[in-house]
């Protein structure tokens, strides 16, 4: 049985099965009531109490959203209500009925009514905000809501497509929408549907992380250093920014971002020259104006870069210099603190004629020297007897390595290097001693290697073996490459 109730003789129904989000968007729904009307009657069952009071059991929205118009003396208190009447016990099966096989509308076919809407209320208005404004009132959106759905509905095809496929979800569709430019949303959307695994594939962030590059908002200090108005002026193109920075709703995006560059370069070029002459330089040039610091222009000819502070050239220098000058977060201009353009100086030519390579005896008399000096460094180095390092403490060939590894004798022990600290004047007060153990290291090298060919060859006995104390070598410790030297005292020359 179908007949209206006036609206104060409607109560909530403790059947409805619907037990949350019954409150959401109340507001927005009493504003689409309001503008035109109640499309859907509600469902309703006589109460237990009797005077002509009924408790709807499918519609609790629709009752909450009227009854915020009353509050508002939008409607009367007594409002008659479009109703179906049904017995008590259908009730549960009624309200279940209607929230089960209800079927949420694609948000492709919403965005495109959205679109429909907002142009026919264009056409009657001839204005689009105002059409924007009366779609967001009729409906219970704002305007921001709106202009975001009509940049849905306006998506490249292959991606409202996949949206209506759901092959994408409304936040991946969102992303995309966060430029306008059809290409670009291709061009990224594209890249996407490329790839093989679905971790990351229709990314919003990284969608939205890459479409962000591909414009420039008010703010940056390109925009702020070129100027709206210049940029305008050349023909460049801004939309509002509808998704990257929701708490923004006038924020600026430049879309025609080569245009943009150019015109920063154009400028930066001639203010870099003005700047650089105004300080006494011969010429000034600029760095990419998107590229990171340490990017630089090409060298000019007869020029090359120099790693050098300008602060330090004298004024006679600059006037034969380049300064380099990059655009900072200030939108300002900056001299380059690093490096400077100066003229390349005429080769002088060698007294000696060039380059000469390293004779075998100079590369041995090299080595001797560094072997020594080594040697001088170990002795001078505290030592370790008597202290916690005893045994522990030790150098080898790579002693200036920070690497820990495994003992190859010991599997439990770490082996690290260590930094030492030796003044020079200690070090070399230990070269001669350093010297003398050399050459006695030298010298036994070369009686093994005698020995050795002799063996090889039958001619001559085998070498006897040396004894601890005889002759000039010193006991074995002090030739051991793996005991600290600094551990003993050394031997009087």
């Amino acid at each position: 049985m179908q007949q209206s109730v006036p609206l104060n003789k409607l109560v909530l129904s403790s059947r409805n099965v619907r037990k949350t989000n019954g409150d959401e968007d109340i507001a927005g729904l009493a504003e689409s009531i309001d503008q035109i009307g109640l499309l859907k009657n509600l469902v309703v069952s006589p109460a237990e109490a009797g005077k002509g009071v009924f408790e709807v059991d499918a519609g609790g929205r629709r009752l909450r959203a009227l009854q915020l118009l009353a509050e508002r003396k939008a409607l009367p208190k007594n409002w008659p209500v479009p109703v179906k009447v049904i017995e008590r016990a259908l009730a549960r099966e009624a309200s279940l009925a209607e929230n089960k096989h209800r079927v949420a509308m694609n948000p492709a076919d919403e965005v495109e009514a959205f679109a429909d809407i907002v142009a026919q209320y264009e056409l009657d208005c001839g204005n689009q905000a105002l059409a924007i404004a009366n779609c967001a009132k009729r409906y219970g959106h704002s305007e921001r809501h709106i202009r975001q759905r009509l940049a849905l509905a306006a998506l490249a095809p292959k991606i409202l497509d996949a949206l209506r496929d759901g092959r994408i979800n409304l936040a991946a569709a969102s992303a995309y929408a966060a430029h306008p430019n059809q290409a670009e949303q291709l061009a990224v959307f594209t890249s996407h549907e490329k790839r093989t695994g679905e971790y990351g594939k229709h990314d919003p962030r990284t969608i939205r992380d890459t479409l962000k590059g591909r414009l420039y908002s008010a703010d940056h200090k390109l925009v702020r250093f070129v100027g709206l108005d210049a940029y305008r002026a050349a023909g460049g193109q801004s939309a509002l920014d509808l998704f990257f920075e929701a708490e923004d709703e006038d924020r600026e995006v430049l879309l025609d971002t080569a245009l943009l560059e150019k015109l920063a370069t154009e400028k930066g070029a001639r203010e870099a020259q003005v700047l650089a002459q105004g300080e006494g330089w011969l010429d000034g040039l600029l760095k990419p104006v998107t590229g990171h610091s340490w990017v630089y222009p090409p060298e000019p000819a007869g020029y090359v870069r120099r790693y050098q502070a300008p602060e330090q050239l004298s004024r006679e220098a600059r006037l034969e210099s380049v300064a380099i000058y990059g655009l900072g977060d200030s939108a300002e201009l900056e001299l380059d603190t690093y490096y400077v353009f100066v003229k390349v100086q005429p080769a002088q030519p060698s007294e000696g004629g060039g380059y000469k390579p390293e004779t075998a005896e100079e590369r041995e008399a090299r080595l001797r020297q560094a072997a020594i000096y080594v040697k001088a460094f170990k002795l001078a180095a505290p030592p370790a007897a008597g202290t916690p390092f005893e045994g522990k403490l030790f150098f080898d060939a790579g002693f200036d390595s920070w690497d820990i590894a495994e003992d190859e004798d010991d599997e439990t022990m770490l082996v690290a290097s260590v930094t030492l600290r030796i003044p020079k004047a200690e070090v070399d007060a230990q070269m001669a001693e350093a010297e003398r153990r050399y050459e006695l290291e030298q010298q036994e090298l070369r009686e093994e290697d005698e020995a050795l060919a002799a063996e090889i060859e039958g001619d001559g006995p085998e070498p006897a073996p040396a004894e601890a104390g005889d002759g000039e070598a010193g006991d074995e410790a002090d030739l051991d490459p793996n005991v600290n030297d600094a551990a003993a005292e050394p031997e009087p020359a």
